[in-house]
C-alpha cells in the first residue's frame, strides 16, 4: 500500500502549495513544526484547539495536523466537525508516542515524528483526501 501512494505521490506536480493547518496546545511543537513544514513549501497556518475548526475552513486547509492530548472522544467530536465541513481536509491526529496505539482506527502519528516522515504522511493524506460535499451531491444527481 505504502509503494503505491509513493508512486502517486511521485507523479503529482502540485499547481499550488499544500495548505496545513496545525493546531494544539504545545506551542514548542506547533512553532517547530511550522518552520520545518513551510521550509518544506508548504503553506502553514496555526490555530488553538478552540479555533481549529473555523481556522480550517476559513483557511481552507488541505490537511490539519491535530496535536491532541484530549480524550478520544473529545479528538473523534473535532474530527467529525472537520469532516462535516463543506470542503473537509484530511486530518492526522498527532500523538504523544508512547500512546500511538491507543488510537487504532482514526488516522493518528506519533508526535516529534522525523520530518521526512510526517512530510510523507501529509502527502497521502492530501491524496486520500475526500470530495467536498457539494460535488458528492452533485455527482449522485
Amino acid at each position: 500500500m505504502t509503494a503505491i501512494r509513493d508512486e502517486r505521490a511521485a507523479n503529482v506536480r502540485r499547481l499550488q502549495p499544500l495548505r496545513v493547518l496545525l493546531s494544539g496546545r504545545d506551542r514548542r511543537f506547533i512553532r517547530v513544526m511550522s518552520f520545518l513544514l513551510t521550509r518544506r513549501g508548504y503553506e502553514v497556518s496555526q490555530a488553538s484547539p478552540e479555533q481549529t475548526v473555523g481556522a480550517a475552513e476559513s483557511h481552507r486547509a488541505d490537511v490539519v495536523l491535530l496535536e491532541t492530548s484530549d480524550s478520544r472522544v473529545a479528538t473523534v467530536r473535532k474530527l467529525a466537525a472537520l469532516q462535516a465541513l463543506p470542503v473537509p481536509p484530511s486530518v492526522l491526529v498527532v500523538v504523544e508516542d508512547e500512546g500511538h496505539e491507543r488510537w487504532t482506527g482514526l488516522p493518528a502519528i506519533p508526535k516529534w515524528t522525523p520530518i521526512d516522515v510526517l512530510a510523507s504522511e501529509i502527502e497521502a493524506a492530501a491524496l486520500s483526501r475526500h470530495a467536498p460535499l457539494i460535488e458528492r451531491a452533485s455527482s449522485q444527481l
